[in-house]
């Protein structure tokens, strides 16, 4: 196995990209039942979650650096849905990420603050909203030919050559 394969700026693209839409989605379930991360419960240690949580911040704003040099534009095109979905995905990816240097989750902080009440119903339309914003990407990608900062061209159908 060659590394240099996988270190493309296109390979490290869809690895952040494909890591920060599952940490969403895995991310919604231990939210939909009470914010205890699902790693422990698979018997993965704080350590190693921590591991996981920095990938994700690293993730992210490696994400949101290539969305920058790619003139914040989306599956080659200007879409605030697009756009406001990936920022949700990069932010959260990045406040994960600080939960390994800060010790401190923000958005739980926020969400405690307004009461245990409040705080899990906070936490179950998060875990929804995390999931469209997955769901939404995915098919977006999928449809873009996987690919996130440019537009895929649309195969020419036909012959390509005029006749003589």
């Amino acid at each position: 196995m060659d590394i240099k394969e996988h270190t493309t700026p296109e390979q490290l693209e869809r690895y952040a990209f494909v890591w920060s839409l599952a940490r969403l989605v895995i991310a919604a379930v231990s939210l939909f039942f009470g914010a205890m991360p699902i790693a422990y419960k698979l018997g993965i240690s704080y350590g190693l979650l921590s591991v996981f949580w920095l990938v994700s911040g690293i993730a992210a704003i490696y994400l949101l650096y290539v969305w920058h040099q790619n003139d914040r534009s989306l599956f080659g095109r200007d879409n605030q849905l697009d756009k406001w979905l990936f920022l949700i995905m990069a932010i959260t990816g990045i406040n994960l990420g600080l939960v390994t240097v800060t010790d401190s989750n923000i958005g739980f902080s926020i969400a405690w603050n307004l009461g245990p009440t409040m705080a899990m119903l906070l936490m179950k339309a998060t875990a929804l909203l995390y999931l469209f914003v997955a769901y939404h990407l995915w098919h977006t990608w999928k449809a873009n030919g996987e690919s996130l900062f440019t537009e895929t061209p649309t195969p020419v159908k036909g012959p390509t050559a005029t006749p003589h």
